[in-house]
């Protein structure tokens, strides 16, 4: 009968572990939403724009002198490119924010896997136990 409690015992926390889940904060909510505005299409379509207004469409007006009043502004040349350049800084600190995110998560997913092969073993060790004692009542038999 102990046996049986300590199986028991064993397939419960199997469980247990495995349905234990860290409650986020709401600020870590608001943040794993910013990489999927980012890759969204209207984002792409906004940074395109931009490269093609800033860069492409200015450089065409400096070329070709009929389109030098058509040319962007100075001050909206500045604005625009420091909304560049700021949207690029969050990029590049969310894709080292990323690979921090995805080694605490793989580190924890192995410390859950150690604790699952922990409790398979014990598990394995109660079945041996168990065969054994049934193997020693039927030799009795």
């Amino acid at each position: 009968m102990r046996m049986f409690v300590v199986i028991f015992g064993q397939i419960f926390k199997l469980m247990k572990t495995q349905k234990t889940v860290q409650k986020e904060r709401w600020i870590d909510r608001a943040l794993a939403v910013i990489p999927r505005v980012m890759a969204s299409r209207l984002s792409v379509f906004v940074f395109l724009f931009l490269f093609f207004y800033l860069v492409i469409y200015t450089l065409l007006c400096i070329v070709i002198p009929g389109l030098e009043g058509f040319m962007p502004d100075d001050r909206v040349q500045v604005v625009l490119g420091n909304y560049t350049n700021i949207l690029s800084a969050l990029g590049a600190s969310i894709a080292a924010g990323s690979g921090v995110a995805i080694h605490s998560k793989v580190k924890g997913l192995h410390k859950r896997h150690d604790d699952l092969e922990e409790s398979v073993r014990g598990l394995e060790d109660s079945v041996r136990d168990l065969h054994a004692k049934i193997d020693k009542l039927s030799s009795k038999l």
